[in-house]
Order: structure tokens, then sequence, then C-alpha cells
């Protein structure tokens, strides 16, 4: 089964998100795309609680057969590496693709065991504004490079627009709209 796996924060999950998840789906032919949401990522130190990211995503991607979500972050102990979390999607798993944002694509190097991770899955690498993708990494001829759209939207933005008291219409889908709201998040 040819798996998308999109694995982030999603503090919130936004449009961009659901975008560019449906982009490559469709652009590599994908069965599915799997949301991971973060347990404990090692580059990141402030964050919701998972339960809250891990339920908004679920309401963010609800409507759409082709996505499905994972809590396999959740129970893992300590900092979450993507390799180990690909090696256990793998399990059962034909094909995996990784998919990471031009922004993630310029620290893979810094990743536990980035080769390992080339081994056991593919990488498609998304274009986010103000990051190039940069050909320096001894990766770079073995990237696949998606052609989706650079979508201008980030989750700091939004908690951003939320503690400001703005809307955050157009930007969320209107479950995580109102999940942030009823739950007082980014206050």
């Amino acid at each position: 089964m040819k798996t998308g796996i999109f694995g982030g924060l999603f503090d919130p999950p936004h449009i961009g998100h659901l975008i560019i998840a449906q982009h490559v789906f469709e652009e590599f032919k994908l069965e599915k795309v799997l949301f991971v949401p973060a347990g404990h990522p090692p580059h990141k130190t402030d964050f919701s609680p998972y339960r809250n990211r891990y339920e908004m995503t679920e309401l963010a991607i609800d409507n759409n057969i082709n996505f499905s979500i994972s809590d396999i972050e959740k129970t893992m102990v300590d900092k979450t590496y993507t390799i180990e979390v690909i090696r256990e999607l793998g399990k059962g798993q034909e094909d995996l693709y990784l998919i990471i944002g031009s922004d993630q694509w310029l620290e893979i190097e810094t990743w536990k065991d980035p080769e390992a991770l080339f081994r056991e899955c593919r990488i498609v690498v998304v274009r986010r504004p103000r990051y190039e993708i940069g050909k320096e990494s001894r990766f770079f001829d073995r990237i696949m490079v998606s052609t989706a759209p650079l979508i201008d939207i980030s989750s700091t933005t939004i908690r951003r627009k939320v503690q400001k008291g703005q809307s955050v219409k157009y930007l969320v889908t209107p479950e995580v709209a109102s999940y942030i709201k009823s739950n007082n998040l980014y206050k």
C-alpha cells in the first residue's frame, strides 16, 4: 500500500496542511495519507498538549476518506524521532512516503539516523515560503520534490491571531475553529 506519512505538531492543523496532503496524495498516486501528530519532537519545546493536537487533527481530516490519523507517538516515551516512527509504521506497510516541508529538509542532516530514514521510506519535500530546497545535502538526489502550491499559512500565525482575538476563519476548518474556541486554546 502506498501510504503518505504526514507528521507534525498540528498546533493547530490548518487548511495548508490539508491542501498539501491532498495534493501529494494525488501527485504520487497514494492510497492514503496518514497524519501523525508529534509526541515529543526533539527540535521543538513549546506546544499544546498531545490530546488537543490529536483531536484537532482528527476533526480537520474527518471528511476526507483518503486521510486517516495515527496516535503512534502518544505512547512513545521520551523524544519521538522520525526514524523510529517510520520503522514502527513500516511494519506491514509496503511503500511509505514521508511528507516533509522544505524547512524540515534543511535540517535533515541533524535528524537521528537520516541514512536509515532514506532506506526505510521515500521522502517527499514540499516547498515552504522562505525555505529553499537546498541541494547541499548528500541526500538531495534521493528526494522527491512535490509540485504542491506554495502556501503561506503557519500554525504560529494562527495561534497569534487567536491570542489577539482575531478571526481564523478560512485558515482552519470550522470544526477546528470551534474546538479552539470551546477549549480556550492559545489565549
